[in-house]
């Protein structure tokens, strides 16, 4: 006997119990001559249509499945739908981000320029460099190098030099 049909019997079982409350029942089993299992609740023998019960079980996991496959097509609608109007967002601020590491990463490289004392903030491809340097090269080659970078669209510089007045820059 295969597992499949020894559990739909003792589900149906289970369910029997359930529907007529297993208080003060007598509940028997046995096979008839062709081997089917008869079930009897208190000399009562109990409609066994297991098959039937087989196949509702099947039509039930059949339309679950086919419920789960369309849950599942919405969600990528869905996902589809936040892509198209979140992801270019996403994809600019990353591109930003990109461009910011890309600029800080050429003015750590140039030994004069003191990096570490520039801020550099990116919108847009626009890059706006702050900070103080100690020669007025230094905010010049910080500027040459920003624009050299991919990506960078326009660069603002509001570097600072050290001793120099505010507003000239140098």
């Amino acid at each position: 006997m295969s597992t499949t049909k020894t559990l739909i019997p003792a589900a149906g079982l289970l369910a029997l119990f359930a529907l007529t409350g297993c208080e003060n029942k007598v509940v028997q089993t046995e096979r008839d001559a062709q081997g089917n299992t008869e079930i009897h609740v208190d000399g009562d023998q109990v409609d066994k249509n297991f098959e039937s019960a087989e196949r509702n079980f099947d039509a039930a996991g059949r339309e679950l499945k086919e419920g789960a496959e369309q849950l599942g097509d919405a969600v990528q609608r869905g996902a589809e739908k936040v892509e198209a109007e979140v992801g270019p967002v996403v994809r600019d601020v990353l591109d930003d981000a990109s461009v910011t590491a890309k600029v800080k990463a050429r003015l750590i490289a140039d030994p004069e320029v003191r990096a570490f004392n520039i801020d550099v903030d990116t919108n847009d491809g626009r890059v706006t460099l702050q900070g103080t340097v100690s020669a007025g090269e230094f905010k010049d080659e910080a500027e040459k190098l920003t624009r050299r970078t991919e990506g960078v669209k326009e660069v603002l510089n509001l570097i600072q030099v050290a001793g120099a007045e505010q507003g000239t820059g140098r």
